[in-house]
């Protein structure tokens, strides 16, 4: 799995901040944009929104993650969080996911306890072997693609392109992450989101720690 910012909104905080203050003060938001407002005193403000949960002003600040290497089950997750959220996704059905353009074999993804037990990693392993040569034998047959893909399982890997709002971030990091029950992978993404944008955006750790 390999995750990247590709873009985000500049200064984040002071978006954010200027949109809550545009609510309560008779300035205008580019009076207010252009004020003089220490970093600290932005926090304590957006912190404030945080805990009161008035969090419509959070949405306007977003990030464009590139997303690689990630099954198509977790895909089934990830889309089931559509509000503030764009998704662009590698299709089935444009690239081949034939043996001779991949390798020998589709990339797929291993879930940790099949990948830390060798006689069922040999198994998975087998049967993606299987399915491979089904799909080759399939388009070789005249299939097209889109119906070829039909054979591919759950674990064949993906690519895709999201955009989320800080406020939808959030939401899919505590039912993700924070809440328990999430499977790894899914997890290990919306951590991996997460961190991203706290390694870009330091205040955000005082953020995502009053969260968890």
């Amino acid at each position: 799995m390999n995750v990247q910012i590709i873009t985000m909104t500049d200064n984040p905080l002071k978006v954010i901040w200027t949109a809550a203050r545009t609510c309560y003060s008779a300035l205008t938001p580019t009076e207010l944009w252009a004020s003089d407002v220490s970093p600290e005193e932005m926090l304590r403000l957006v912190k404030s929104i945080f805990r009161s949960k008035h969090l419509s002003v959070v949405e306007h600040a977003s990030v464009t993650f590139a997303v690689s290497g990630v099954s198509r089950t977790l895909l089934a997750q990830y889309t089931r969080h559509r509000i503030g959220v764009s998704i662009s996704v590698q299709s089935q059905r444009y690239v081949s996911e034939q043996s001779a353009k991949n390798n020998g074999q589709f990339g797929y993804v291993t879930p940790t306890k099949i990948s830390e037990n060798p006689a069922a990693l040999q198994l998975y392993q087998e049967q993606l072997a299987v399915i491979q040569e089904t799909y080759d034998s399939l388009l070789e047959l005249g299939i097209p693609k889109e119906d070829a893909r039909f054979v591919l399982p759950g674990g064949a890997d993906t690519n895709f392109v999201t955009t989320l709002n800080f406020r939808s971030l959030l939401d899919l990091y505590t039912k993700r992450v924070v809440v328990s029950g999430a499977q790894s992978e899914i997890k290990e993404l919306v951590e991996s989101m997460v961190q991203a944008v706290v390694a870009a955006e330091p205040w955000m750790q005082d953020i995502v720690a009053e969260l968890s």
